[in-house]
């Protein structure tokens, strides 16, 4: 066939060939008018008619949905349910796949929601194998990709975010919570549990008894002795109750909140607090909690409940269940930081996937302050956090002054006594709303200018600069204008709640801060629970029991440094010398690993307080750390000769910030220098005379202040040696 055609070309003379060509291209010129518009025709009928097509089809649609929609105004009213299960594949194939015409025909998608539909089903599918990959998955590293990748998906609807919430299991609620930037619509509120007042008294008051008799506790059996006295039971009689059961305040307005302090009191271990989930206590809880919801009080104490059954792996889909999870990432931006605390604690012993403190278990005692986050970058510093007595994380190490961030000196205090006596006068009208608002926006920008004009051509003073030290103080006392820290301090106007947590890490990478959070109220010192036995009161008893808790949470893995206030310096001492002197290597690492310790007013010498008489005493000392605290007793004596041989071993820096100015206690009306500098000086290392008093020391007031300057001078070079 090709080679006919191919002969019957050749065979075509090439003239004539040509003449045809010209032919038809004349022709097509002669009529090219005509055939433009014949082709703008054909294109403007197809347009139009596309148009009408479209604009049938989504009249069509939209009748389609409104005969869908219910519109009966009894029926709108109708609550429906909280949770409504759906089954992925049969919603979708009705709303997305066909639409029902007014005759019950199935009629094709037209173009727009084809490809909008396509666009959602990928989505979806990505969404939901994401949250597969999740569920099921057991890499670690790849649950926690998929887990951050998750949580960027921000365009999906609100009915995705609960079909996925309501796949989800235990693991996986923990994991999105624990994730920065988690979308809140993962998680579904709880069940609404509509108990009244009375019938959860009665159930708590049932639990109470019920654990009571499964693992007798007397103080529980003084306890609802003395709050259901009026009530059928078989406890102590009134005349049996301890006076200091009886000295308690129980009315109808104070006995929930008194009734769960005594469930917390009784589950300070794992076999209670098991023992009360089998009993039904987390719905109790949960009732309570949606009851006294606004109560900082109650929602602390049932922290601490969950934090403790957080450590044990078997009670963590008992908590999924009853909806705690979606309380707890609530919790996590909470205002008081100690709901905060326990929030984040007791997420983090339920999350096995966390990258770098997923096998560790945070106690009662321990907590983790940063990263509070999945974090995949591995920890370089261990920064310990140890309040002394009567003092916490969220009181011990917060920062000092409300709104005290602008350096003085560089701004015109002329303004300054203006505005401060326009404010206290009541002269100045304060904006509101959106001219609040703006009027701040306002004032930013106005400090920022004046921070331009006066340059960076200065030398800054820090804050609390020492009044005298000793041969090895080195500084620094001051920062030069161009360091950013002084412009930025100054125009910042937040407050922290803990400096050590909030800004160490911003200005050092790679650091990882414990806090330790015994307690230390005068209740708990004083022997009124039997089952607080008296040497685990003492020094030795409370360092043996934090060593453990410490190890626990993996302190000894990596470089340490402590911060430690008041008598919390004498338990670290304690606890680096039983730990050089212990065999156990996985002790002794936690002497080996320690860099630099700072004393924040710690008696190393004792302090005149325990001298004083037994009516000033109470009030300051609990009596079974009498003793110990005396000006220069023999277990403070040989504590510190201890210590002083452990530093020829391990040459640790010390850093030493005495007090000069005295506290004011209010029981005693009178100001006490509670840790004198003699007593404080530990007679090594570099020894800082603050004018700040017992309780302000450990506060720094920005980071401008010499107390934070000097911690993160010390932190700095350990983190450049041992990088």
């Amino acid at each position: 066939m090709l080679s006919q055609t191919y002969l019957f070309f050749k065979s075509m003379p090439f003239s004539e060939f040509h003449r045809a060509l010209a032919k038809f291209s004349g022709c097509v010129l002669r009529n090219r008018k005509r055939i433009r518009l014949f082709t703008e025709s054909v294109a403007f009928c197809v347009f139009t008619g596309g148009l009408g097509w479209l604009a049938y089809e989504v009249r069509e649609t939209v009748l389609a949905i409104e005969r869908c929609v219910q519109k009966d105004p009894i029926l709108l009213n109708y609550k429906v349910p909280e949770y409504v299960f759906i089954d992925k594949a049969a919603f979708t194939e009705l709303d997305e796949y066909q639409i029902i015409d007014s005759h019950s025909i199935i009629q094709p998608t037209n173009p727009p929601v084809f490809f909008l539909r396509k666009w959602n089903d990928f989505k979806h599918r990505k969404a939901w194998k994401l949250l597969e990959m999740i569920n099921k998955c057991k890499n670690s590293k790849l649950a926690w990709a998929a887990t951050q990748r998750l949580t960027t998906m921000v365009h999906l609807k609100d009915s995705d975010f609960q079909h996925l919430a309501q796949m989800s299991q235990a693991h996986t609620l923990v994991g999105l919570a624990r994730s920065a930037n988690a979308n809140p619509k993962f998680f579904l509120p709880p069940r609404k549990i509509n108990w009244t007042k009375d019938e959860i008294l009665k159930k708590i008051r049932d639990l109470l008894i019920q654990l009571n008799t499964l693992n007798e506790h007397k103080c529980l059996s003084y306890f609802v002795a003395h709050a259901f006295e009026d009530k059928h039971h078989d406890y102590y009689h009134p005349e049996d109750i301890p006076s200091n059961f009886r000295n308690i305040q129980i009315d109808n307005d104070n006995i929930l909140q008194l009734s769960l302090n005594a469930l917390r009191h009784h589950c300070n271990n794992e076999k209670a607090v098991s023992d009360m989930v089998k009993l039904g206590g987390l719905q109790i809880l949960m009732a309570l909690y949606q009851y006294l919801k606004y109560d900082e009080e109650v929602a602390e104490e049932i922290g601490k409940l969950l934090s403790v059954a957080s450590l044990n792996k078997n009670l963590i889909e008992d908590i999924f269940l009853t909806g705690w999870i979606s309380v707890l990432f609530n919790w996590k931006t909470h205002q008081n930081f100690r709901i905060q605390s326990w929030a984040n604690r007791t997420l983090l012993n339920m999350d096995d996937e966390d990258p770098i403190n997923g096998n560790y278990s945070f106690g009662k005692q321990t907590v983790l302050l940063h990263p509070k986050n999945r974090c995949q970058k591995d920890t370089k510093i261990d920064i310990v956090l140890v309040h002394g007595l009567l003092g916490g994380v969220s009181f011990s190490w917060r920062e000092k002054y409300l709104m005290k961030n602008e350096p003085l000196g560089l701004f015109d205090m002329s303004n300054k006594v203006e505005s401060h006596n326009s404010l206290t006068t009541a002269t100045k009208k304060i904006p509101g709303g959106e001219d609040m608002q703006e009027y701040l926006d306002s004032y930013k920008e106005v400090k920022a200018r004046e921070w331009d004009m006066i340059g960076s051509n200065f030398e800054f003073v820090l804050n609390d600069i020492p009044e005298r030290e000793n041969a090895k103080g080195n500084g620094p006392y001051s920062l030069n204008g161009s360091n950013s820290t002084v412009r930025n301090t100054a125009l910042n106007e937040g407050y922290s709640q803990c400096w050590p947590s909030d800004w160490l890490p911003n200005d050092v990478e790679g650091l990882r801060v414990i806090g330790v959070d015994y307690s230390t109220t005068l209740s708990e010192w004083l022997p009124s629970c039997p089952l607080k036995q008296k040497n685990h009161r003492t020094l030795e008893g409370r360092t043996d029991k934090l060593m453990k808790q410490l190890l626990a949470v993996g302190i000894g893995d990596r470089p340490i440094i402590f911060l430690a206030h008041s008598m919390g310096g004498l338990l670290v001492k304690n606890m680096l010398v039983a730990a050089r002197n212990s065999k156990n290597p996985n002790e002794r690492k936690l002497f080996e690993k320690t860099r630099s310790v700072f004393f924040f007013s710690t008696p190393h010498h004792g302090s005149p307080l325990a001298t004083l008489n037994s009516a000033y005493r109470f009030f300051l000392w609990p009596s079974v750390e009498v003793d110990e605290l005396r000006t220069d007793s023999p277990k403070l004596v040989q504590l510190h000769t201890d210590f002083l041989e452990c530093l020829h071993e391990n040459p640790i820096k010390i850093i030493t910030f005495a007090e000069s100015l005295p506290t004011e206690f209010t029981a005693l009306k009178v100001p006490i220098l509670c840790v004198p500098k003699n007593a404080a000086d530990p007679s090594v290392g570099e020894v800082y005379e603050l004018p700040l008093n017992h309780m302000s020391i450990c506060k720094a007031d920005s980071k401008l202040s010499f107390v934070y300057q000097k911690t993160l001078s010390v932190i700095k070079t350990v983190a450049a040696y041992s990088s």
